[in-house]
C-alpha cells in the first residue's frame, strides 16, 4: 500500500521574497555584478546560483568599490549601513521586505519620541541587526524567551514599546508577549505582534497536519529562521518526526519504511523549483501518493 504524501499549501515564496528575488533578477540584467553583504534571502542553494551569475558576496560595505552597485536583503539594514552606501556613491537596490520595512519606520518613530524599545527575537539575525540599528543603537533590548524578561531593566518609570521578528513560531511568540505584558503592564505596541501573515499561514497549516501524518518534511536551509520555526512548530505539535532538507540529495529514502503518511512543505526562502525537485523524486524512486493539502480541505481529516 502506497503511503500517503500530502503537499502543503502555502508553501514556498511569501510575497516579500518573491519580490527580493524579482528585483535579483533585474539588477543582475541591468548590472552584471552587484555586491550584497546580506544573503538576499535565507537559502543556500539560491544563493549559491546568485553568486555564479554575478553577485558577489563581501563582510562589509568598506570591502564595495566605490560607484558599484550594492542590493540589499529582504530582512533589510540598518541606518547606519545605509549612511556608507552613500558615502561611497553606490546605486543601491533596496531588497527589503515591505513589512519589514514598515516595522523599521515603526521602531524609528518610537526612538525618535523618547521610548525604549524591546524587540522579541533572535539578536543575531539580519531583521533584528537591522532594527537596533533603527532604534538608534541605544536603550534597545532584545528578548528571545520567558527567561529573558526578568533580565530587563525596570521600566516603571520610562516609555517603551515592544516589536516581534516577523519570522517566529507566533504561538510562542505569544507566550513572551504575555510574560513581557505582565512584568511591564505599561508596555506599548504597534500590534498584537509583527510576525507576518505568511509566517502564520505556513505554521497554521503545519499544525493541522502535525495531528495525524508520521513525517513532516520541511524543504528549506538551515540558517533560515522561518524554515527552522516550521521544523520546531511540526515537533511541538506532536508529529512523530520532522526533518528540515536543502534539497531532495538530503532525503534519505530509507526514512519512509516506517512511514504511512507523510506531508511536505517549504519555507517562505524556498525557491519553489527545488520543493518540485523532491516531489518529481519520491514519484519516480518510491511507493508515494501525492495529494494536495491546504487549510480549507481537511482531507477527511479531524
Amino acid at each position: 500500500m502506497p503511503a500517503k504524501c500530502y503537499l502543503l499549501s502555502p508553501r514556498g515564496f511569501c510575497s516579500g521574497v518573491a519580490r527580493t528575488v524579482n528585483m535579483a533578477e533585474q539588477v543582475l540584467k541591468l548590472y552584471g555584478n552587484v555586491y550584497i553583504t546580506e544573503d538576499i534571502i535565507h537559502n543556500k542553494i539560491f544563493m549559491n546560483e546568485m553568486v555564479s551569475r554575478g553577485f558577489v558576496k563581501v563582510t562589509s560595505i568598506d570591502e564595495i568599490p566605490n560607484g558599484a552597485t550594492v542590493m540589499f536583503s529582504a530582512h533589510g539594514v540598518s541606518p547606519q549601513t545605509i549612511a556608507k552606501t552613500e558615502k561611497k556613491e553606490l546605486t543601491i537596490i533596496d531588497g527589503t521586505c515591505p513589512i519589514v520595512k514598515a516595522i523599521q519606520n515603526e521602531v524609528r518613530n518610537e526612538a525618535d519620541h523618547g521610548r525604549k524599545i524591546v524587540i522579541i527575537g533572535n539578536r543575531s539575525h539580519a531583521e533584528i541587526v537591522a532594527l537596533i540599528g533603527y532604534a538608534n543603537n541605544t536603550e534597545v533590548f532584545v528578548v528571545s524567551n520567558v527567561t529573558d524578561i526578568d533580565l530587563l531593566p525596570d521600566f516603571s518609570k520610562e516609555e517603551v514599546t515592544y516589536f516581534t521578528q516577523t519570522t517566529l513560531d507566533y504561538i510562542k511568540a505569544q507566550e513572551v508577549v504575555g510574560s513581557l505584558k505582565a512584568k511591564v503592564p505599561h508596555i506599548r505596541s504597534s500590534a498584537d505582534d509583527n510576525i507576518c501573515y505568511a509566517t502564520k499561514e505556513r505554521q497554521d497549516v503545519v499544525r493541522k497536519v502535525a495531528k495525524f501524518v508520521d513525517l513532516i518534511v520541511v524543504v528549506g536551509s538551515s540558517h533560515s529562521s522561518n524554515a527552522a520555526r516550521l521544523r520546531e512548530v511540526a515537533l511541538s505539535s506532536g508529529v512523530p518526526s520532522a526533518i528540515l532538507i536543502d534539497s531532495k540529495n538530503d532525503f534519505n529514502m530509507g526514512i519512509l519504511n516506517d512511514v504511512d503518511t507523510m506531508a511536505i512543505t517549504s519555507s517562505a526562502s524556498t525557491p519553489d523549483a527545488i520543493l518540485q525537485d523532491l516531489v518529481n523524486h519520491l514519484k519516480s524512486t518510491a511507493d508515494v501518493e501525492i495529494e494536495d493539502f491546504d487549510m480549507s480541505n481537511d482531507n477527511g481529516q479531524q
